[in-house]
């Protein structure tokens, strides 16, 4: 069953890596238009490029950011350390939705597009750090 509302808004995929990280990082889809309130599903795709086994976490941000507090992931690879064995490929899913309540606030009910996006920055391994 779909919780959804009826209207729709637009989510744009958008994904960086930081400079020292050997991996293409990109949306499977580069947007998708979905209903406020359904849950919906975006898959991101990586592959470490390199030799060596490299783990990386993810950083988001939503814009525009008053619409932030509305889009709500249910389950995210940002969750979570992402480890990339030399050579690998992986997809990682997003479960989302929008918040229905979006609809009942002035400054973004009118909004039609929200940008989600990522970047993935390498994660020391611990023997570095102190």
């Amino acid at each position: 069953k779909n919780a959804g509302t009826g209207k729709a808004v637009t989510i744009r995929f958008d994904s960086n890596v930081a400079e020292n990280i050997p991996w293409d990082f990109r949306p499977e889809a580069e947007r998708n238009t979905v209903t406020i309130g359904a849950r919906n599903l975006a898959v991101y795709l990586a592959h470490n490029r390199s030799d060596r086994v490299i783990t990386g976490t993810a950083a988001f941000n939503v814009t525009p950011e008053q619409a932030g507090k509305y889009f709500v992931k249910i389950q995210c690879f940002c969750f979570t350390q992402q480890t990339l064995q030399p050579g690998e490929e992986v997809r990682m899913p997003v479960i989302y939705y929008v918040d229905p309540k979006i609809l009942d606030d002035e400054d973004n009910k009118d909004t039609q597009q929200i940008t989600l996006s990522y970047t993935f920055n390498p994660v020391e391994p611990s023997e570095k750090q102190g």
